[in-house]
């Protein structure tokens, strides 16, 4: 009977790498060390690697192309069939289905698409959509227990990465956000001070100068503002005050 199993992550990760061009286990064993280029992300043992290419040869999803050599030793050559490229095509442009998947799948996946040369912001666009019903569910879920707190700002954590992956551009189906004002300040979130309806916060322009903005506690949620986040001070110029120093 024909495997029709979803594939591992594992099996995933390899057939991204052969259709990449990688040739034998070996070398994907490098990549997927502790140490390697993907093993910093998620890793993965030499004798797991070889199990994943199997599996994959046994599915025909790669075939082995005769020997060559390396290291002084003959090693089986891959290559990937035309149903493991498009499955592998599949697969890099998929968002992942769980928030707790962004850490290891999500960066793989970039990873990957870098490897290749293939552009980020399509699968980054469409992870956002994906999560972003669940990020607001979490978060408007959120209790004041500890387990509670825990999963919403590892949500937020979530959507403020998708967010500077994209290079801190709003996610808008009409295009980029354009405001009337035209003081526009480029600046970080360094303090959220405490309230339950108004909110103080303070951002560090790029000179080091520092502004505090008066907010609604239900304007910082709203925009999910967190410390370290970049955002644009927007300045009204209709009311001037001035002072003087008297002698």
């Amino acid at each position: 009977m024909a495997d029709t199993r979803p594939l591992s992550l594992a099996e995933q990760v390899c057939l991204a790498l052969v259709a990449d061009g990688v040739e034998h286990g070996w070398a994907l064993g490098t990549l997927l060390a502790p140490d390697g280029e993907l093993g910093r992300i998620w890793s993965l043992t030499r004798p797991l690697t070889y199990r994943a290419l199997d599996h994959l040869v046994e599915r025909g999803l790669v075939l082995r192309s005769g020997t060559g050599t390396g290291r002084s030793r003959e090693r089986h050559l891959l290559v990937v069939s035309p149903a493991g490229r498009a499955a592998a095509d599949a697969w890099l442009d998929e968002p992942v289905a769980h928030l707790r998947d962004v850490r290891t799948e999500l960066l793989l996946k970039l990873a990957l698409r870098s490897r290749t040369g293939r552009p980020l912001e399509p699968l980054l666009v469409a992870q956002r959509a994906r999560v972003d019903p669940v990020i607001d569910r979490l978060v408007a879920a959120s209790a004041d227990d500890p387990v509670g707190q825990w999963r919403a700002e590892s949500a937020r954590a979530v959507r403020r990465f998708l967010d500077r992956a994209l290079g801190s551009r709003p996610v808008t189906a009409g295009g980029e956000l354009q405001v009337s004002a035209r003081n526009q300040l480029q600046a970080t979130v360094v303090a959220i001070g405490p309230g339950d309806v108004l909110v103080s916060v303070k951002v560090r322009l790029p000179d080091g100068q520092t502004l505090t903005s008066v907010v609604t506690r239900e304007a910082v949620e709203a925009l999910d503002l967190a410390v370290g986040d970049e955002v644009v001070a927007l300045v009204k110029s209709t009311e001037v005050m001035l002072g003087r120093l008297r002698s």
